[in-house]
């Protein structure tokens, strides 16, 4: 995972951002990104609380600086479920920015959160005077998007396809070492499984030598291996 790093100064105090570069903020040159802060409010955010909540009113944005967030959406007759992880450099919040509607899912912090929240008027403004960040704002829409209709396509793949895909897509690089910071539980909501189905999944994983599991996290063994896991059924068997 590359990183782009920017430096402004807010209040006085120099702040420098690492982000990864296919995050929201990654995309943008660091001069770019500083003006971007510059407009919004410094928060922090203990472990569970809300930095967006879904159905509240508001068409701010957050960018998270560091740490991670969880996307969890609640419905009527299930229990919440995480449908998506946002990290350093990632921007929040931008349906309700567009439509004036209310939030579609909460954004949770997932242990200690920094993020900068940027009104409405204020994001109007830095894409008026910052044309080049309209290409980063489409990106960013179209992933979004992505994501969402390979989660429509996901529900019809078996348990351990889903986990294949959740986990490549969960990666980062910590060093030379490639870890899905998320617990068995979080991954089995975000892939919509029973926890007993995707921890037998994971175990017939590490059997194979595609990962490692450990408190908290889970280390990609085979990168390449788990993609492809991921990408066909056919192969998947072959692995399991």
């Amino acid at each position: 995972m590359e990183e782009v790093v920017a430096e402004t100064g807010k209040a006085g105090r120099a702040a420098k951002m690492s982000w990864s570069r296919t995050s929201f903020a990654g995309r943008l040159s660091p001069a770019h990104g500083a003006a971007l802060l510059r407009l919004g409010e410094r928060e922090e955010f203990a472990d569970g609380r809300d930095l967006l909540q879904q159905g509240a009113q508001g068409r701010h944005l957050m960018l998270l600086s560091s740490g991670r967030a969880n996307v969890v959406v609640k419905g009527a007759r299930r229990r919440p479920m995480r449908i998506a992880v946002r990290s350093s450099g990632d921007l929040v919040g931008e349906l309700s920015y567009l439509d004036g509607g209310p939030r579609c899912a909460s954004v949770i912090a997932a242990g200690p959160v920094t993020a900068w929240t940027i009104s409405a008027a204020a994001f109007d403004h830095f894409l008026k005077h910052h044309p080049i960040a309209h290409r980063p704002f489409a990106q960013l829409l179209a992933d979004r998007l992505r994501a969402a209709d390979q989660r429509s396509v996901a529900a019809s793949y078996d348990t351990a396809t889903r986990v294949a895909g959740a986990l490549c897509n969960l990666a980062a690089a910590v060093g030379e070492t490639l870890v899905a910071h998320t617990t068995q539980s979080e991954l089995a909501q975000l892939v919509g499984a029973s926890e007993v189905s995707v921890h037998r999944v994971l175990r017939r994983f590490a059997h194979s030598g595609l990962l490692e599991t450990r408190h908290g996290s889970i280390l990609i063994r085979n990168e390449a291996a788990l993609s492809a896991a991921a990408e066909t059924q056919g192969q998947l068997h072959h692995l399991t």
